[in-house]
């Protein structure tokens, strides 16, 4: 007989369902979120590890840890994508952690090719990624503080000029802003300087992770070369190399795009067929940057083709909607990038001989 296993993780306790080849329920319960937990409670039920075809869980913070382990150990281990799992899940009538056991057990036993398997990171890239979410919890924290200072001064008629400014520049402008509040008898200065300290504070701490990553892309030839694409600097070339982890594992380079949620949404039903917005599925930091790295190639001073195609498409269509359709041509040079062990070509007579419909392969030049 062949069973397929069902785990429904949660931090302390997992729900575990085991059903045949025809959808039986053989056996159900629950355990403590631990691998050897749930392979002695395989074993406790008289079932041996090689008779589970396929185990499946959701994607979740302790789903990496768990797959790996139980791989291990020899236990055929699929993470299953939440969205998925959770429209297949979402048609039960109550929701439990029985029922979603149950449930992911069933969902597994369709078979591979219906459904949708996340990959696991290799523990190298992992820590990397964290580096990287940490220091992009610093950033969000820096900027919503920004936004508090001077937010908090215009109630009294303050204004406090903004754009690109670095911390001292950011800082002299607050303190200008204070000194025209106090020439109005306005006295918030002591509020103020403590919440411009902590903007130091965080700043340092932006500069120390900066640094952290640094080092370990300088020590990464597949960064190194990812950074010769214009706009594409350490943060971006580390953040694409740890969501992407294996380029070999996309049926073709167009994936990428939908991977990273650059595509459009599409609904299509009878003679309705309606074309959306980017669909924003997919790791968003990685796709921020993908953005961010498409807006300093349009907005930079270095030209290349990959920037006259974005600049003729922001003409037609908008700056909004071209930086979009960059950050998605972009991945894909980086993908092919990867795969071929190219660098971006910037040369200006081969550039000339490529037209900016040019699919992302044709911008590649061996270096």
């Amino acid at each position: 007989m062949t069973y397929y296993l069902g785990l429904d993780v949660s931090q302390k306790q997992t729900a575990l369902c085991l059903v045949d080849s025809k959808g039986t329920i053989v056996a159900e319960g629950k355990t403590m979120t631990n691998p050897m937990d749930i392979l002695a409670w395989i074993k406790t039920k008289g079932f041996a590890l090689t008779s589970i075809v396929r185990a499946g869980l959701e994607a979740g913070a302790m789903s990496s840890w768990l797959c790996t382990e139980l791989v291990k150990s020899g236990l055929n281990v699929m993470c299953l994508e939440a969205f998925q799992a959770y429209q297949f899940l979402k048609t039960q009538r109550n929701k439990t952690d029985k029922n979603d056991a149950r449930g992911l057990a069933q969902l597994v036993r369709m078979g591979e090719t219906f459904l949708k398997e996340i990959v696991i990171r290799s523990q190298c890239r992992q820590e990397l990624r964290t580096l990287l979410t940490l220091r992009q919890q610093i950033v969000t924290q820096k900027v919503a503080l920004e936004n508090n200072i001077t937010g908090a001064l215009k109630p009294f008629g303050l204004v406090t000029p903004r754009g690109r400014a670095c911390q001292k520049t950011f800082h002299a402008r607050v303190l200008e802003t204070l000194r025209r509040a106090e020439e109005r008898n306005i006295h918030v200065r002591e509020s103020m300087m403590l919440s411009l300290a902590v903007h130091e504070t965080q700043c340092q701490q932006l500069v120390n992770f900066n640094k952290r990553i640094m080092e370990a892309v300088r020590n990464d030839p597949v960064c190194r070369r990812l950074m010769t694409a214009p706009g594409v600097g350490p943060i971006v070339a580390c953040s694409f190399m740890t969501a992407v982890d294996d380029p070999k594992r996309f049926r073709g380079a167009d994936d990428i795009g939908a991977y990273f949620g650059l595509t459009p949404r599409q609904y299509q039903s009878g003679e309705t067929d309606i074309r959306g917005p980017s669909s924003r599925r997919g790791n968003t930091m990685t796709r921020t940057h993908l953005v961010q790295a498409a807006t300093t190639l349009l907005t930079g001073k270095k030209s290349s083709t990959l920037k006259a195609w974005g600049m003729k498409l922001a003409r037609k269509k908008g700056f909004c909607k071209a930086r979009i359709a960059v950050a998605r041509k972009l991945a894909v040079i980086l993908h092919k990038m990867w795969i071929n062990e190219t660098d971006f070509c910037w040369t200006t007579s081969q550039e000339d001989k490529i037209s900016p419909a040019a699919p992302a392969s044709a911008i590649l030049q061996v270096s």
